[in-house]
């Protein structure tokens, strides 16, 4: 096995059981501290992420080692999968869902940009009379445009694409004059996706995610960064520009309206896995808004995640040095037969 695959394997091998443990301390870490706002669980959630994706590669840690010390522990691996044969079998196993996760994630970013082409930008004046001033003022900050769909493109929207110029797309039918309600929270909550950066933070925590697609609490986390961004934007909108109720009967008509889901890197206001919840966050209120991290909490929380940090980037040299040790030599030592008892005296 070359020396890339066995880099490869070994950050795979890592990111196996490095990943959970990321996972259950974020996890730990938000019931010992409730009632978090948002937007600070989604920061805690991304943190998981990263460190799951980065610990692994304590992998290179191994190049500077001596693998001859771990020549005995290589006797642990099967005998199937001992072999060049076994290893990239094993090497292909876990880059598969990766491919595949890339070939989606590739596809999305594909159709959200023929989207754009398709899309007819919508008249200044037509948000004017419909916005209030405050989200007015907020696309112009920051340079946000506003499209329609289509004919071609009907099916689609609403959602944001776009990092350094970012685009929001809207169907023409949430122009009409009944739906002006609908409009507003349509744009405030795609508006407050621009505000956060979330379109650059999710193209980030989709690259990290795809090398980890193999494994099952990716999707978890995955699940876990949607849910809380879309509530965070739903904590910028309801009572500061719709009351919470109006808000989630909106969230609801938008939902019945458009039944299709955005492209892969785009950020949709009616995600369908984490609409309920968000509904049920609005009503109660206690979700969205919840409390910040105080000092000791931030001081307890860097200390914990360098530490864990440290932990297992350092761990990540063991898993290499134990795949790239070879085996010693076993050596048999040769049964040699007893020589025959001297002949008695006969004296």
């Amino acid at each position: 096995m070359s020396a890339l695959e066995q880099i490869i394997l070994s950050w795979f091998l890592n990111a196996a059981w490095e990943l959970p443990v990321c996972f259950f301390g974020g996890w730990v870490f938000l019931r010992l501290v409730p009632n978090l706002a948002a937007g600070i669980r989604h920061s805690l959630w991304l943190a998981a992420l990263s460190l799951g994706f980065l610990a692994p590669f304590g992998a290179f840690l191994g190049l500077w080692g001596d693998s001859k010390t771990m020549s005995g522990l290589a006797i642990g691996v099967p005998a199937r999968l001992n072999g060049p044969g076994g290893m990239r079998l094993l090497v292909l196993a876990f880059l598969a869902p990766a491919l595949y996760r890339a070939f989606l994630l590739l596809h999305g970013g594909v159709a959200a940009k023929r989207l754009r082409r398709r899309a007819i930008r919508v008249d200044p004046g037509i948000l004017e009379s419909v916005l209030p001033k405050n989200l007015l003022l907020s696309m112009k900050r920051h340079r946000a445009q506003v499209f329609s769909t289509g004919p071609s493109t009907s099916a689609w929207g609403p959602f944001t694409c776009g990092v350094r110029h970012p685009f929001i797309l809207i169907p023409a039918a949430f122009f009409h004059p009944p739906s002006r309600q609908v409009l507003v929270s349509v744009v405030a909550h795609e508006l407050a996706h621009v505000q956060r950066g979330d379109m650059l933070l999710h193209l980030l925590s989709e690259f990290m995610l795809v090398p980890l697609a193999f494994h099952p609490f990716s999707y978890w986390l995955r699940s876990q960064l949607a849910e809380t961004r879309e509530m965070a934007c739903d904590a910028r909108v309801s009572g500061q520009i719709l009351p919470a109720t109006d808000y989630a009967r909106c969230l609801l008509d938008v939902a019945a309206l458009r039944g299709s889901a955005s492209p892969l890197p785009a950020l949709g206001i009616s995600e369908s896995a984490t609409l309920e919840s968000r509904i049920r966050a609005l009503i109660s209120f206690s979700s969205l808004r919840g409390r910040g991290l105080g000092a000791w909490h931030k001081c307890c929380l860097i200390l914990g995640a360098s530490t864990l940090f440290a932990l297992l980037f350092s761990s990540g040299r063991r898993t290499f040095l134990w795949m790239s040790a070879v085996p010693e030599p076993r050596i048999q030592k040769l049964r040699v037969p007893p020589p025959p008892p001297p002949p008695p005296n006969r004296g």
